[in-house]
């Protein structure tokens, strides 16, 4: 009696252990970093060939419809993407990134990155074509979900998650302009831009990362690091040229004398960047001249001029992406007055998200096909005023 009671006090844990270790692996999918669910997808990826990514750009761009290469491509990589949109939901993402390695940290991720992000557009494109606008809206949010992952650790990680962005945004735009106009899908769209706006990749965040990273890497000790970082084809004009000669002959002194002048103009230029869009760009304009100016005559500066970007530039696609966001956004809130009143508003509505080139209200104008969200201040790298078109289909 006592042998058969344990065998069946053996058997009802071993049952147990069974059934909790069971619930632990379901319930621990997918795990809490996006990185893992990244990395599988970006193994089982298969690299579409140049005329396939020149196909989807033309697809993207509305010359074409879904060809038979891309739709096997997709086919292909149906599992890839699979393995992408669930990452693209998840919260936390840790690349693993050795940020000992300075400004010459790997990241491998970026190019695997932008390139699944041109299928989703790809697959978006086809579901549009299909009629079904709410799976390809979807697609164009993980876009943007995936551009928070890539974040802003680096100035070179928040230029791709801009460039994310911005090919999401256009996709939506678009969409908006060819699909029908039903309440339920516009409200939910409205709540998803609202949710991926959390958290959006910030270049004043990428600057400070790359000021203390590069302050660490300003030293004897970094010098091929920091040639390495720059590449072969970095010394193409004559200043750039003799300034990397002077950097690999260079002393500690040298380092630190330049160390001191980096992290001066650094901090101008974190402080350029709070300021609205034409004070910023204006600022930024002189940080980079008086940088140039100086670096011709004091070797204190040498370091500034090669590791300062074009950062009036980078302000500008920046702001380019948020701006064509905001239309979005605001372009949505109009959509939706259309789709209740059966008609489209005879001015915009109040408190919608901002043109930031002025950092007013967007100019509102009805069209023959639908309306214009036009910028009341210039992109002063283009020098012209940018509108966005949204058509209403009929």
């Amino acid at each position: 009696m006592k042998l058969a009671s344990h065998r069946n006090f053996i058997r009802t844990t071993f049952t147990l252990l069974i059934l909790l270790t069971s619930t632990s692996l379901l319930e621990a999918y997918p795990p809490d970093n996006a990185a893992v669910l990244y990395y599988k997808a970006f193994l089982m990826l298969k690299e579409p060939s140049q005329e396939v990514k020149e196909m989807m750009a033309d697809m993207r761009h509305g010359k074409i419809k879904a060809t038979d290469q891309v739709r096997q491509c997709l086919e292909e990589n149906r599992y890839a993407l699979e393995f992408v949109e669930t990452a693209a939901d998840v919260r936390e993402c840790d690349w693993g990134h050795d940020i000992s390695r300075g400004l010459g940290v790997l990241m491998p991720e970026l190019a695997k990155v932008r390139s699944t992000a041109f299928m989703l557009t790809a697959n978006a494109q086809i579901l549009a074509e299909e009629g079904d606008y709410r799976a390809a809206l979807a697609r164009c949010l993980t876009i943007h979900k995936m551009a928070r992952h890539v974040s802003d650790s680096l100035l070179i990680s928040y230029l791709v998650s801009t460039a994310l962005n911005s090919l999401a945004n256009e996709r939506i735009k678009d969409f908006l302009s060819s699909m029908p106009h039903e309440t339920e899908t516009l409200t939910w769209l409205r709540g998803q831009l609202v949710a991926v706006s959390v958290d959006a990749p910030s270049i004043r965040r990428a600057m400070v990362r790359e000021k203390e990273i590069s302050m660490h890497e300003i030293r004897v000790e970094r010098i091929d690091s920091i040639l390495e970082t720059m590449g072969d084809d970095f010394a193409k004009d004559e200043f750039t040229a003799d300034a990397v000669k002077k950097v690999r002959k260079a002393d500690p002194e040298f380092f630190k004398v330049n160390r001191e002048y980096y992290a001066d103009v650094m901090d101008d230029i974190i402080v350029a960047l709070d300021l609205p869009y034409q004070q910023s760009h204006k600022k930024l304009k002189e940080l980079s001249a008086r940088i140039e100016r100086d670096a011709k005559e004091d070797p204190a500066a040498i370091m500034a001029a090669l590791l300062t970007p074009a950062n009036s530039r980078v302000r500008t696609l920046g702001v380019q992406s948020e701006t064509v966001f905001n239309a979005t956004r605001a372009a949505i809130e109009i959509y939706i007055i259309k789709a209740k009143t059966g008609r489209l508003p005879e001015k915009l509505p109040a408190d919608l998200p901002r043109d930031l080139f002025s950092g007013g209200d967007f100019e509102y104008e009805k069209t023959k096909d639908g309306f214009l969200l036009r910028c009341r201040a210039k992109d002063l790298d283009k020098n012209e005023i940018r509108q966005y078109e949204f058509k209403v289909a009929k």
